[in-house]
């Protein structure tokens, strides 16, 4: 048991004596979850057919970093980890781009109709994106911008902010919006063939 309490001590989030956090709880340990005032640009390459290669690119709130996901639909995983190096795949809130079944067939359906049925909230959009939404995503809520990456070759992605369902209506939700709205404003793809 000592172990066990050596290796969970190890994790645990840390906030500083006397600092107000904004009232979202850590997966990890129940202590509060503060975003950074500052961001970083996260990049990776998406191989397309032949020898494309697209470059892609956002912010990131600094309290999230990078992090390994062993799902083939999740890519640019990064999550809430403020005093880690990297983040760790499983914990939330989470940023990534994702083409899971839900993801997938809520683009899809957008792209065939023009509506997304059964979303809390839903905004229609041009450009790059097709839309964002506010949906149930298992046992949290998923915010996400629909689109098509890479010129289209990878269709029906959303870059997509997961988050606990605890949070509906309260600030910490409303900052945390921001950070995908970030994220989204600052989205680019760049082709190199």
């Amino acid at each position: 048991m000592e172990a066990f309490d050596k290796i969970t001590e190890k994790f645990k989030l840390r906030v500083p004596p006397g600092k107000q956090p904004d009232g979202l709880q850590s997966p990890l340990t129940g202590g509060e979850i503060v975003l950074a005032p500052s961001s970083y640009t996260t990049k990776e390459i998406f191989y397309g057919d032949g020898d494309s290669e697209y470059w892609t690119s956002f912010q990131v709130n600094d309290a999230f970093k990078p992090a390994k996901s062993h799902a083939g639909e999740v890519d640019m995983l990064h999550t809430y980890a403020p005093n880690a190096g990297c983040g760790e795949e499983g914990t939330y809130p989470c940023l990534a781009i994702l083409s899971d079944d839900v993801v997938y067939t809520a683009v899809e359906e957008f792209k065939e109709t023009g509506i997304v049925k059964g979303v809390l909230e839903y905004t229609p959009l041009s450009g790059t994106f097709y839309f964002k939404a506010r949906i149930r995503y298992y046992e949290h809520l998923m915010y996400f911008y629909g689109m098509d990456c890479c010129e289209g070759y990878f269709e029906n992605q959303g870059l997509c902010l997961i988050y606990p369902k605890s949070l509906v209506g309260t600030e910490t939700e409303r900052k945390l919006m921001a950070v995908l709205d970030k994220a989204a404003e600052s989205y680019r793809e760049e082709r190199k063939a």
